[in-house]
């Protein structure tokens, strides 16, 4: 049997269908699995032992329906459910399973602040789109598979640019997540600065070229245990470093879920977004930082690119002395090993 599986976006949520794929090729041996997404997205599924190709959404949908259609596929599993996914299923006429999401229920929490969330993880829901095929959660947790030349003592010796990684792994360090896609979820410029002040171990700021801009004008009152790495490593390289991190403190981004696929301590730092929206690190060991009674939060589903009532409060009334303290707690601890699970 021959499936195709749809999740177009982001990277965080085409690393929580992971635990299907796995499950899917594990339970039912035979089956050859498709994925589809954004070329975005493809490193972080092209060295997945269980799928037989990652197809890219292309700029024109015409061309990719095209082929699609000549895959032949005998089964669509829709994880994303929007009007692209809706289209190609529409147009490619096949069996299909989709993904239903808690919309309803999001909107009611958002703009009530009424928890009426099934408190189901996402990962658990996506599930329901396999129970057809009597493939059940084997309860592993996320994938992600870096390419070989990652692995082992290799990753020690390799170089990216002027960037000698082994220096990186002789001693612990704490991964700083700086981006998110939208701004009411990433943590502001001066509250990295102010956990890089509070924290005595190796700090390595990882982001695109869009954080890299926004830290430079902090780049002088950086410690001289900062290393600044946004905007300087590719998706897979940031995931090696994410990898080898002894603790992870992010937003609800991406980089989140990168340390939740490799069993590392994630510090989730909740800004517009909140942990009853199903998106928390999953089976990983992570610790939530909220503020408290805040009558605006959670704001929005995803984020949003402005703070509606202009103060920034999830973010700017955080306890980053709490993070900060939690963070070293979790790298000095003696029985450290990054693989606890709550």
């Amino acid at each position: 049997m021959k499936v195709l599986i749809i999740r177009l976006s982001s990277i965080g949520d085409v690393l929580l269908t992971t635990p299907v794929v796995r499950c899917l090729k594990k339970q039912m041996p035979d089956v050859e699995l498709d994925y589809l997404t954004k070329r975005a997205n493809v490193e972080m599924l092209e060295s997945s032992p269980y799928l037989r190709q990652v197809v890219v959404l292309g700029a024109d949908m015409g061309e990719t329906i095209e082929k699609l259609r000549s895959e032949r596929y005998d089964y669509i599993i829709d994880l994303h459910n929007n009007h692209r996914s809706r289209r190609i299923r529409r147009a490619l006429r096949v069996k299909c399973k989709v993904y239903r999401k808690e919309n309803l229920r999001k909107f009611i929490y958002i703009f009530t602040k009424r928890n009426v969330m099934s408190g189901r993880h996402v990962v658990d829901r996506y599930f329901g789109a396999v129970n057809v095929f009597g493939v059940k959660n084997d309860g592993e947790g996320l994938d992600l598979f870096l390419p070989k030349e990652f692995d082992g003592s290799f990753s020690a010796n390799l170089k990216w640019n002027d960037i000698s990684v082994g220096q990186f792994f002789q001693e612990p360090y704490i991964a700083i997540a700086c981006g998110a896609q939208h701004m009411t979820k990433r943590i502001p410029v001066q509250h990295i600065l102010k956990l890089c002040n509070m924290l005595q171990f190796r700090i390595i700021l990882l982001g695109d070229s869009r954080d890299m801009e926004e830290l430079e004008a902090y780049s002088t009152q950086f410690p001289p245990n900062v290393v600044n790495l946004c905007g300087k490593t590719t998706l897979t390289q940031s995931a090696l470093l994410v990898r080898e991190a002894a603790v992870l403190i992010s937003s609800d981004t991406g980089l989140m879920h990168m340390g939740a696929a490799f069993k590392r301590p994630v510090l989730a730092v909740w800004g517009a977004t909140a942990p009853p929206l199903g998106f928390t690190p999953y089976k990983t060991e992570y610790y939530s930082f909220e503020v408290k009674d805040l009558h605006c939060h959670p704001c929005s589903r995803q984020g949003g690119e402005r703070c509606r009532k202009g103060h920034f409060k999830c973010m700017n009334c955080q306890n980053w002395r709490s993070v900060a303290l939690k963070a070293e707690e979790i790298v000095t601890r003696k029985d450290f090993n990054g693989e606890k699970t709550i």
